[in-house]
């Protein structure tokens, strides 16, 4: 079936041909083509006046001060003030230090450092750590 655009390229003369001969083929009755024509004015009167309500709901917008539609800019909620306990905070500063011990080591002293770590604690952890890291040689320059 053609586009409605595609419609409009095609001469009256041609569209009435073709009317008439999908009414004599029994695709469509002269009583389908004459509803659907005089279905038209009040579709048109509809769309007009659809489009008339949509440009006063539009200016009403704009006059009350509304955002113009669902992805104008809202405003922005305050952020909730963000604070820690000393226990989180403490926690925090293990794990960075935990990580920072790990980082120095290699191999099998970095699986041994986890299962401590896993065991008895990240603080017991960075201890071992530290010790390791202390033991191992410093690199030849």
């Amino acid at each position: 079936m053609p586009r409605t655009t595609e419609l409009g390229k095609i001469p009256a003369v041609d569209l009435a041909y073709a009317v008439d001969r999908l009414i004599q083929e029994g695709k469509t009755s002269l009583a389908e083509v004459r509803r659907f024509a005089d279905e038209r004015p009040a579709r048109i009167a509809a769309l007009e006046r659809e489009l008339v309500t949509l440009k006063a709901g539009h200016a009403a917008a704009k006059a009350a001060g509304r955002p113009a539609g669902p992805r104008a800019a809202a405003a922005k909620k305050p952020k909730r003030k963000f604070t820690m306990t000393a226990r989180a905070r403490a926690a925090r500063k293990r794990q960075g230090q935990y990580l920072a011990a790990l980082k120095r080591l290699k191999g099998v002293e970095r699986a041994r450092v986890k299962t401590v770590a896993r065991k008895e604690g990240v603080a017991k952890a960075v201890e071992l750590a530290r010790k390791l890291a202390k033991a191992v040689p410093p690199k030849a320059a």
